[in-house]
Order: structure tokens, then sequence, then C-alpha cells
């Protein structure tokens, strides 16, 4: 599971600016934008803190 993130990860950061485009297309308020795009982070940070505590326990 934790490479399928680390590739999503890295598709994100090949495929920014285009996604960057489509996000600003789909949300034209900035505030908005940025509301997704924090949703999206504090996901990933969740899912990761998740497997981080269960690979501990």
């Amino acid at each position: 599971m934790s490479h399928i993130i680390i590739v999503l990860i890295v598709v994100c950061f090949v495929f920014r600016k285009p996604l960057g485009r489509l996000l600003a297309k789909r949300f034209p308020d900035r505030a908005k934008r940025q509301r997704v795009l924090a949703t999206i982070i504090a996901a990933f940070l969740l899912v990761i803190g998740m497997r981080l505590l269960a690979m501990f326990w």
C-alpha cells in the first residue's frame, strides 16, 4: 500500500502544473482551492500516520 502512495505523490509532483490548471478551472476561488488541497494533504498525512502507528503497535 505504501508504494502506491509514493507513486501517487511522485505522479502529482511530476504533473503538478497540469493538475494546478485543472484545479484552477474546477475551483476558480483561490481560498476554496487551497481548502481542497489542504484536505487532500491532510488525508495523505492521516493515512501515513495511521500506517506508522499500526507498524509500531
